[in-house]
């Protein structure tokens, strides 16, 4: 991996973060970018502490324009892009569909989905031209059932898993593959903030939240650079005939529906 050239959004923090540090320890070109350029300048320190090669840039890769910018500048710099891996997500403020406001809707759709489309989409226009490419995704396990006072954060994640699948059959043909990581609990700010969320609608609500709507976590929580790990294996050789996989990592709480219908 020593002369790949690999973009990870969202890398200032959390999952983003954690990847980025797992893969840098193969070597190569690790570009990142953050909302917050502070955080993504010391996760580039980290890269470079672990011999690869950093490139951070600030970036709102809910905004097309600066989505595009950032991609000419990493081809600038390093001449191509090989890997692109997708890690920003907005976890909202929990609540139920007949209280959601359209703004929260919308934005959660920016961050969580069309981030993904506008990085897939310019990453595309360099992997296809050079007949070669690996995009993989960060959906999560609320993209694959319903949940209480999720519903913004889990169709953002349904929608991400099956845009995956769609770019992996429309580029197989150029040598382009693409797959999506759905992690259950990942340890972190992201738990921390959940459990925030929850407690305070349970506030809001004047009850305590029950099992079947905020189930205990799991017994063994996803460490980031774990994430990074399985990321390695896909974007390597090892992985070359895994394409439009959606693959579930991790354990997560269990909802009421899945003891009456386990297979969901």
């Amino acid at each position: 991996m020593t002369d790949r050239t690999i973009l990870v959004t969202g890398a200032g923090r959390g999952a983003g973060q954690g990847i980025a540090l797992a893969l840098a320890n193969e070597g190569g070109n690790i570009a990142i970018c953050d909302l917050d350029e502070a955080t993504a300048q010391a996760t580039a320190k980290l890269i470079e502490e672990r011999g690869a090669t950093a490139f951070a840039l600030q970036c709102d890769v809910s905004d097309e324009n600066a989505v595009d910018a950032m991609f000419a500048a990493v081809v600038e710099r390093f001449g191509t892009i090989d890997v692109l891996c997708n890690t920003v997500a907005w976890i909202d403020p929990p609540g139920p569909i007949a209280e959601l406001p359209t703004e929260r809707w919308h934005k959660t759709i920016r961050t969580n989905l069309d981030s993904v489309m506008f990085g897939t989409r310019a990453a595309l226009k360099t992997m296809i031209p050079n007949q070669k490419g690996v995009i993989i995704n960060i959906s999560s396990l609320n993209g694959t059932r319903g949940f209480p006072d999720r519903p913004s954060y889990g169709a953002t994640k349904a929608a991400v898993i099956n845009f995956t699948q769609t770019t992996a059959m429309e580029n197989r043909q150029y040598g382009i593959r693409a797959n999506v990581l759905v992690p259950g609990g990942i340890s972190g700010e992201r738990v921390r903030l959940l459990g925030e969320m929850g407690a305070a609608l349970a506030e809001q609500r004047g009850t305590p939240p029950t099992r079947g709507q905020y189930p205990d976590p799991p017994m063994e929580m996803l460490d980031p650079e774990w994430i990074g790990r399985y990321v390695s294996f896909l974007i390597s050789e090892d992985g070359r005939h895994i394409n439009g996989q959606a693959l579930v990592i991790g354990e997560a709480p269990r909802s009421p529906l899945q003891a009456m219908f386990p297979d969901i």
